[in-house]
């Protein structure tokens, strides 16, 4: 009996570990279902970079593409297709920087997957017919109406040249020329309704929420900033996330140590410029507010200047309304005067702080802005 029950526990337990190993390997499966692929993950980096005219980051990128299993032919097509998104221009640069990487790599003896060429379109369909079909599909409706109507040739030229000519190459599947085409266009100034537009179009042909989302995090990281935010701030609007990635900014001067001091709310990062000294009575310093970060109220003895470089913030002095502020405004706090600065919510906001006779112009700090005070002026 008790070997019969060591033996029932023993095919239990293995039973057990089974099952336990088969819910973890169909976890895991579903995550790298709903995850980009390698190769998929390198068409980011290309595409931005060919967008961004980045050269430099651009090579990096198709060398660790090519290491990510994307093939010769497959990057040609990328770099291609990215023309009708990025023009002429860019699309050739990048082919150029291509040859030389693949050049390089021969000289190193790395022998790179040729892949294939893409088939000859269908014969029993015209350019126009192929690509209207394609655009249908791939955008869930028919096309019309708005600048089609206003401008027939680039309805023309987007069925016919776009859907036919580009996406009727079989040597690149629609997902992976939807991952070019959203990268890039993060990449590009003003692009919002177009990436809103393919978003769209990227799920229609098979990519997930998920999916779509590890783009804006790659651009995070490989790319930049001001990219991974661009995407952010349209994904965040279809998915309805409460809190969008914050605007970051490009500081003009260096951003400096993070300030240990207990005079603001958030993260604000302080670099001195210039100090004064026996023929400089004047001190300025680069002081940059990460988003929602601010100053407590305080007052200066003496003058205080404000020249703002980039970004978004407010100014507010006691009693009166809050003042916006971004690049190219500038500010000049009188003496005594109780008064707050900081960053907006949603963006990083940089000034030059400059203080005239900083020996005899001291500051008196005060209470911390609240956060009903300040949400405030979201409403406002």
């Amino acid at each position: 009996m008790e070997l019969k029950n060591r033996i029932t526990g023993l095919v239990a337990f293995v039973l057990l570990c089974v099952s336990s190993i088969t819910q973890a390997d169909a976890q895991v499966s579903v995550q790298e279902m709903d995850s980009l692929s390698k190769r998929q993950q390198a068409i980011v980096p290309i595409a931005a970079f060919t967008a961004k005219g980045d050269m430099t980051g651009l090579r990096t990128a198709l060398a660790e593409g090519l290491e990510a299993g994307l093939t010769i032919s497959e990057v040609k097509e990328v770099l291609t297709h990215l023309y009708a998104y990025t023009g002429f221009p860019r699309s050739l640069n990048a082919l150029t920087a291509f040859m030389g990487v693949l050049e390089t790599r021969k000289a190193a003896g790395i022998q790179d997957s040729e892949g294939v060429e893409a088939a000859p379109l269908p014969q029993d369909k015209t350019s126009l017919e192929l690509g209207t079909a394609v655009q249908t599909r791939v955008s869930g409706r028919p096309v019309q109406g708005g600048v089609m109507a206003f401008a027939p040739a680039i309805d023309y030229y987007l069925k016919a040249h776009l859907f036919g000519d580009i996406f009727g190459r079989d040597n690149l599947g629609e997902t992976d020329r939807e991952i070019a085409t959203l990268s890039a266009l993060a990449s590009l100034e003003g692009t919002e309704s177009q990436f809103k537009s393919h978003v769209r179009i990227a799920t229609n042909v098979g990519l997930s929420g998920n999916q779509i989302w590890q783009i804006a995090q790659i651009l995070k990281d490989r790319v930049g900033l001001r990219e991974a935010w661009r995407a952010n701030q349209v994904l965040s609007s279809l998915f309805e996330r409460k809190y969008p990635m914050p605007e970051p900014i490009d500081d003009v001067f260096p951003r400096g140590r993070l300030s240990t001091f207990n005079y603001f709310t958030g993260d604000v990062y302080n670099s001195r410029l210039v100090s004064t000294d026996s023929t400089t009575p004047c001190q300025a310093s680069n002081v940059t507010f990460s988003a929602g970060a601010r100053t407590r109220w305080h007052t200066h003895t003496g003058t205080q200047i404000l020249l703002c470089t980039a970004g978004r913030g407010w100014y507010q002095e006691k009693g009166k309304p809050a003042q916006p502020l971004e690049a190219g405004v500038s500010i000049v706090i009188r003496p005594g005067v109780v008064h707050w600065h900081g960053a907006a919510y949603d963006s990083e906001f940089s000034h030059i702080s400059v203080i005239p006779n900083p020996a005899q112009n001291k500051d008196t700090w005060l209470e911390a802005v609240s956060e009903e005070e300040y949400m405030g002026l979201m409403i406002k």
